[in-house]
């Protein structure tokens, strides 16, 4: 009786997995991270995978193995090869990754951000605005990249520092998305970092702005309140019904929050109290029942000592998380330096998945808050906020022109857009 030995993933490999998956459906992602760490082995270096060893590997089905091993040849990460066999016959087919870990990234990140750039010309199109985009270019003229973000440089943002752009990329920091859109509008920033809702809003209003790629997949907007203040638990948006809500005017969290209010039909029963940017001010000194903003907020009240409940409006409605947007001038003229750019994020976003604190530290001295509490930031976010079935099946950023217009109407009925 013969004896058959099958390498198979393991946590030592989740690293390669994780940057695969950036840029891949994730199961291609496991099977790549399985033929490079097969060529990475002693015993099976040179070796080709048969079929059979790729679904042992991986723990896939026939079927599925076979559609992402030829997904990968065609994109020319994997080679087609034959098995050596002491069986009489036609030698059968085996596969091999022998670019080495670092090549076959490079690969991954290039196809993606290829795609990318293909799929922001294609939302840019659903949503009225036609651009010609040559997405494989690699050339730029060298000039640096410039990206405005939503807020000051916090663990959020964390993935981005982390990564390694081949460019001079830098982040400047704006006070809320409708800064960093404006910035991008009058050309202050290549990119810009903003909430779906303060895009969609310029946009309804002209601004030549387009979606780039998702930065977190759902928003990270919620409804929450202490129960010193409420007087009960905050378990549903009903609950908010004959209350006082404190919402900004012309903000993210104010039109997500009113969609939310909306959507829920509870818009008429409440008091808004305009606070401006004072939500949490309001709500501890009794001005509102309840505030909005984003998940943060209810994190640090109760660190505080709180005792805080929230309600997240993504788990009730499906609305995508803060978006990179450029102008549409930029994504025609400037294609190379914005795949660099996606590339860098990509390694960066890899690294917070995997390793948050390194991810945390490449922050630094930008962020005022200990180290511990960003990282924190940052782990939930990517727990709650970075997935979803695009992201699994396409790789990180991730959109279409479906999920914009289903927003677009949805802000349009409830008077937010």
């Amino acid at each position: 009786m013969r004896v058959r030995e099958f390498p198979v993933l393991g946590d030592e490999d989740e690293r390669a997995v994780e940057a695969f998956a950036a840029g891949l459906d994730r199961e291609a992602a496991r099977v790549l991270a399985y033929l490079v760490g097969r060529e990475e082995s002693d015993r099976f270096s040179g070796e080709a995978a048969s079929r059979l060893a790729v679904r042992v590997g991986v723990d896939l089905g026939r079927d599925r193995v076979s559609d992402v091993l030829a997904t990968l040849t065609d994109h020319g990460l994997i080679t087609e090869t034959t098995v050596r066999s002491e069986a009489p016959g036609r030698p059968p087919k085996g596969w091999r990754a022998d670019g080495g870990f670092d090549r076959t990234v490079a690969r991954v990140r290039a196809c993606h951000s290829e795609a990318l750039l293909d799929r922001a010309a294609t939302v840019a199109a659903a949503l009225g605005d036609d651009v010609d985009v040559d997405a494989d270019a690699r050339t730029d003229d060298g000039s640096p990249v410039e990206v405005g973000l939503n807020w000051d440089p916090n663990g959020l943002h964390a993935p981005l520092f982390a990564g390694t752009y081949e460019a001079d990329v830098s982040f400047d920091g704006r006070r809320g998305s409708a800064a960093a859109l404006s910035a991008v509008a009058d050309g202050d920033v290549d990119v810009g970092l903003t909430g779906a809702a303060t895009f969609l809003r310029a946009h309804a209003d002209g601004s030549d702005v387009v979606p780039l790629a998702l930065y977190y997949q759902r928003a990270m907007v919620v409804l929450y309140t202490t129960r010193e203040t409420f007087g009960a638990p905050l378990r549903s948006v009903e609950d908010v019904r004959g209350r006082r809500v404190a919402m900004p005017a012309g903000s993210e969290t104010g039109a997500l929050g009113r969609l939310f209010l909306s959507q829920a039909g509870v818009v008429d029963d409440v008091t808004v109290v305009r606070a401006e940017g004072e939500e949490r001010e309001a709500l501890l000194d009794g001005d509102a029942d309840v505030a909005t903003g984003v998940f943060t907020d209810p994190l640090e009240l109760a660190a505080d000592g709180h005792d805080v409940d929230s309600v997240l409006v993504a788990e009730h409605f499906p609305v995508p998380g803060p978006a990179f947007v450029v102008r549409r001038e930029t994504l025609r003229d400037r294609p190379g330096a914005l795949r660099t750019f996606l590339e860098g994020s990509m390694d960066g976003w890899s690294t917070a998945r995997t390793d948050p604190a390194a991810a945390v530290e490449a922050v630094g001295d930008r962020s005022d808050e200990p180290a511990a509490a960003e990282r924190r930031k940052l782990t939930q976010a990517l727990d709650r906020f970075a997935g979803s079935d695009a992201v699994e099946k396409n790789g990180w950023g991730w959109h279409s022109g479906e999920t914009w217009q289903r927003l677009r109407i949805a802000l349009d009925q409830a008077d937010a857009l």
